[in-house]
């Protein structure tokens, strides 16, 4: 089964995101969150590195405090980890600015999906 990181600073969209991969199959335990870029490198670094693997597939935010969504992409791409190719991380945001999705590409991200996370999109996207 997947591992999910859910990266977002709002609490409803949290609450909402857990719940549909819980909806869609993923057990609550392998569903990990953090509120901002910071908060997720903190947990690539401390909770994944004990289980020696990285999350499948992370759902990550633009808009965030501490450090925002490209801020951690340059974090990631500067993570030293044998398995960090096989993380697939999905943009998901509220904004539908060009710009935004030119630079998130620049990064590797292939995938930029804009909020509200839907069903359908989840499903193809953890098989």
């Amino acid at each position: 089964m997947k591992n999910v990181l859910l990266v977002d600073d709002d609490s409803t969209f949290q609450f909402i995101g857990k719940a549909l991969l819980k909806y869609v199959g993923v057990p609550p335990e392998n569903i990990q969150s953090a509120l901002s870029g910071k908060h997720a490198m903190d947990l690539l670094t401390t909770f994944y590195a004990t289980t020696h693997s990285l999350p499948d597939l992370i759902l990550l935010d633009l808009n965030m405090p501490i450090m925002d969504g490209f801020g951690f992409l340059d974090a990631f791409n500067k993570l030293e980890h044998p398995e960090k190719g096989k993380a697939k991380i999905i943009v998901l945001t509220s904004s539908h600015n060009s710009a935004d999705m030119e630079r998130v590409r620049k990064f590797g991200v292939t995938k930029y999906m804009t909020k509200p996370l839907q069903e359908d999109d989840l499903r193809a996207e953890l098989q």
